[in-house]
């Protein structure tokens, strides 16, 4: 299992009038913490990715919201990979508030296609060279 923490700092446009969070931003927010973890984990940039070839598109996004994120504050998103990745790799997220309350859950689920055929296909070797590790 690999975990990664990323921290977001809610900005004023994503906010309703009452200084909350709007639902939308949840998925930005996990694809910021995907993003870096994603790196951290494998050492591969998505632009690395996408330049061997291979893509990552969402399949399906699931979110529950336990209590609002509000105006300037600072999240901490954690992100866990619990399955080596095949041709789906699956996230699940933890957001939590300045006060460490879990204020969301989450997870996603990607899947690797080939540029080209726009098919499913293998994660690129090299992605999975240095995920392995985490995984044994």
């Amino acid at each position: 299992m690999f975990v990664h923490e990323t921290k977001v700092k809610v900005r004023y446009a994503e906010t309703d009038q009452m200084g909350v969070a709007y639902h939308g931003n949840y998925a930005q927010y996990y694809e910021i913490a995907r993003t870096e973890c994603f790196e951290a984990c494998s050492g591969m940039t998505y632009a690395a990715m996408e330049a061997d070839g291979v893509m990552l598109p969402i399949l399906e996004l699931q979110a529950k919201y336990i209590k609002p994120a509000l105006y300037n504050q600072v999240l901490a998103i954690k992100c866990f990979v619990r399955e080596l990745p095949s041709i789906r790799l699956k996230v699940d997220y933890e957001i939590y508030n300045e006060a460490n309350e879990l204020i969301n859950i989450g997870n996603t689920t990607l899947v690797f296609v080939d540029r080209h055929t726009r098919k499913p296909c293998a994660p690129p070797e090299n992605f999975m060279k240095n995920v392995r590790q985490y995984f044994k």
